[in-house]
């Protein structure tokens, strides 16, 4: 999912789990963004999928959302872009701790009460909406069709008001008019790091290696040094 604004010539790259919903609702009630939830026509070829003869919208296994929205002429349409805007538009996205975020979104997609340590073994046989909540890097969203990041601003799920209101000075919103403790799908569970021993620290930290490559989060190997940094934050 994006939401773009033309007169601000900007466009957010929704990356699950990052309160993304949260603001994209923000950003088309009250900073005039349109979201999109698009899904290609060529689909099944593009993501490397003949197995399944449909399944919804963008999700799949192999390509984040920003090469996937920007290489799709009919996505381009219906968006109303080119490659000039995709290239010229200010691009920005928030992260969030793999850590957190992995467990974040086993909570949300974990429909029949799988245990953490067992969903993360379930890669090859999840549904795709499953696996890119869950199991798809954060930078994979986050890189255009020649593999290299194209965002000018990442922002933090953990800084998120601090760093929305930086991204909409810097488009030229000049009144901040929305209400910082509006949330959507927040869900109830104990910290992410009561989920976590030394087996899923380890398996955690194999699914995410390219999130702890690229972006500002720190890989912890022992769940000694884990629990010292995260409970008694």
């Amino acid at each position: 999912m994006c939401s773009i604004n033309h007169d601000k010539k900007a466009i957010f790259i929704h990356i699950h789990k990052t309160a993304g919903t949260t603001i994209a609702i923000t950003l088309k009630k009250y900073y005039g963004f349109t979201p999109y939830y698009l899904r290609r026509p060529d689909h099944q070829q593009f993501c490397l999928d003949k197995k399944k003869k449909k399944y919804i919208n963008f999700e799949n296994r192999i390509h984040g959302i920003l090469h996937y929205y920007k290489s799709s002429p009919y996505i381009n349409k219906k968006t109303g872009m080119t490659p000039a805007k995709w290239d010229s538009y200010y691009k920005f996205c928030f992260v969030r701790n793999p850590y957190d975020r992995i467990v974040s979104a086993w909570f949300h997609v974990n429909r029949f009460q799988i245990p953490f340590p067992n969903f993360l073994r379930l890669s090859n046989v999840c549904n795709d909406v499953e696996y890119m909540h869950l199991f798809m890097p954060q930078h994979r969203s986050m890189v255009n069709e020649r593999g290299k990041t194209h965002i000018d601003y990442i922002g933090k799920f953990e800084n998120l008001q601090e760093d929305l209101i930086k991204i909409l000075e810097n488009i030229g919103v000049t009144r901040f008019i929305h209400n910082p403790e509006d949330k959507l799908n927040v869900r109830k569970h104990n910290p992410f790091y009561d989920y976590y021993d030394q087996e899923t620290l380890e398996k955690v930290n194999d699914i995410m290696k390219e999130d702890f490559q690229y972006l500002p989060y720190p890989k912890i190997e022992t769940i000694e040094d884990f629990q010292e940094k995260y409970s008694d934050t």
